[in-house]
């Protein structure tokens, strides 16, 4: 019998060569809009991450690409949502470290990164 995987959401930087993702399992309520998170923000996970890339004490959340992962319960599936510094290839990845089986992309400009 295969075991059930609860749904995971979470948060994620990626700059182009390292992942930091802190993954969470899905709580049971969602959002107004129908699509369960985590209650992580990007502003409080990154000193954390900040770490896990070396930065410098003026780099900011935002300056690495950025992105969260989030599911939707009546489609049963997951949603990665990115911004313009994030490939195709880097999504994949993203979606492997997340462990996801059924999941589509969204951009959104929230997560766009300074040209």
């Amino acid at each position: 019998m295969e075991e059930y995987l609860k749904p995971v959401t979470g948060i994620w930087w990626d700059d182009g060569t390292k992942i930091v993702a802190f993954p969470s399992e899905t709580s049971h309520t969602c959002q107004i809009s129908g699509l369960c998170d985590s209650e992580n923000s990007h502003n409080d996970l990154w000193p954390e991450a900040a770490m896990r890339y070396d930065a410098g004490e003026d780099d900011e959340y935002f300056s690495i690409p950025r992105g969260r992962v989030l599911w939707n319960p009546v489609k049963l599936q997951s949603i990665i949502y990115h911004g313009n510094g994030t490939s195709a290839v880097r999504l994949e990845k993203i979606a492997a470290i997340f462990k996801l089986s059924d999941w589509t992309t969204h951009s959104d400009i929230h997560y766009n990164t300074p040209s």
